[in-house]
């Protein structure tokens, strides 16, 4: 192995319940997936610091011939977020063999979790929150050929 290489995959989701696909290809570079992180990244006006279920993916490699992945991805609010109450999702640990198709295909699911942990409406008056977009940030960690 000629050393590591971290692969960002990143995707936008602009409303709630929205299945996003997920579909591209390793470089010529990497030989073999040992782990994987996902991130939420955004600021959403909710109640809690962390929401352990935000959205779920799943991903399959080579093609649809190995399906290692379908997990849930966590959101931590970037203000309370602290070496004390670290939620960080930790690395998801692989072990693929990445072959001549270098595919990756998938799913993220939002899970609406905007909406269901907004703070509670003070008035009638108030509005229903809205939905804000996202981001969520594959990292791919790799070894190199």
């Amino acid at each position: 192995m000629n050393g590591i290489r971290r692969l960002n995959k990143t995707i936008e989701v602009y409303r709630p319940l929205q299945v996003v696909p997920i579909d591209f290809r390793f470089p010529g570079d990497v030989s073999a997936c040992f782990g994987l992180q996902a991130t939420v990244v955004g600021r959403f006006p909710v109640d809690r610091p962390v929401i352990p279920a935000f959205g779920e993916y799943s991903l399959e490699f080579e093609g649809k011939k190995i399906h290692p992945v379908n997990f849930i991805v966590p959101w931590v609010s970037q203000e309370v977020f602290s070496d004390a109450t670290q939620h960080r999702p930790d690395l998801l640990p692989l072990a693929v063999q990445v072959g001549a198709s270098r595919m990756i295909t998938g799913f993220y699911h939002d899970l609406d979790r905007q909406r269901l942990d907004a703070p509670p409406r003070t008035s009638d008056l108030q509005e229903e929150p809205v939905f804000q977009p996202y981001s969520v940030r594959f990292t791919f960690h790799c070894y190199r050929a």
